[in-house]
């Protein structure tokens, strides 16, 4: 597993086959299939040994602390390993679900209703993969191409016809976006489920 996570990093998920693995690892390519059924198989296994990746917080984290650190360990994982998004939807294992299993309870010990924290799981879960793979998918990879994208847009926009979409653009080119856009918008998902718990709490005390 560690060896196939290697050469997906380095190269990239859509590069490592079950031949590059055996040939990186020595071995025949038949060799493999005594510890893997086939790359399925092999690619649940690294999003499994990836997920372990994710720092859990321990039992004296409030819910909202808890949850916040969990986040941004799991965004950060995912940056780590850039093909992860792409396929974190695969079969779960162990540590992926011991994961998910650390979100539901955080919410569910701490008196979610069940539906509240069911849907708190998928923002928070759909919100750390998506704004995962958005930025693995964005059309550059250092600040020139960034630049170079922002103003070729800039020129091709009307002045007229989009004025609030240019001075979008001009917002990140001249440097302006110091705050990090994933824990804002996580802090948004946390700051609407802890309203939407305290009006529940209000209807059960009713």
């Amino acid at each position: 597993m560690d060896a196939a996570i290697s050469v997906a990093d380095e190269q990239g998920i859509g590069s490592l086959s079950m031949r590059m693995l055996a040939k990186t690892l020595g071995f025949g390519v038949m060799s493999l299939y005594n510890h893997v059924k086939d790359k399925d198989d092999l690619l649940d296994g690294m999003v499994n040994t990836v997920a372990a990746e994710i720092e859990l917080p321990d039992g004296q984290a409030t819910w909202k602390d808890g949850l916040r650190a969990c986040m941004i360990s799991a965004y950060r994982v995912m940056l780590s390993h850039r093909w992860l998004s792409s396929v974190w939807g695969r079969s779960p294992g162990p540590s992926k679900n011991g994961y998910h299993e650390v979100i539901l309870r955080l919410m569910r010990e701490a008196k979610f209703p069940e539906e509240l924290a069911c849907r708190g799981f998928h923002a928070l879960t759909m919100h750390v993969t998506g704004f995962a793979l958005q930025v693995m998918e964005m059309p550059f990879s250092n600040k020139a191409e960034f630049v170079a994208l922002g103003n070729k847009s800039l020129n091709e926009l009307d002045e007229l016809e989009f004025p609030y979409l240019r001075e979008h653009i001009h917002f990140h080119l001249e440097g302006k976006d110091q705050r990090s856009d994933f824990k804002y918008m996580l802090d948004l998902i946390l700051d609407g489920l802890e309203r939407d718990f305290a009006d529940a709490r209000k209807r059960i005390t009713r």
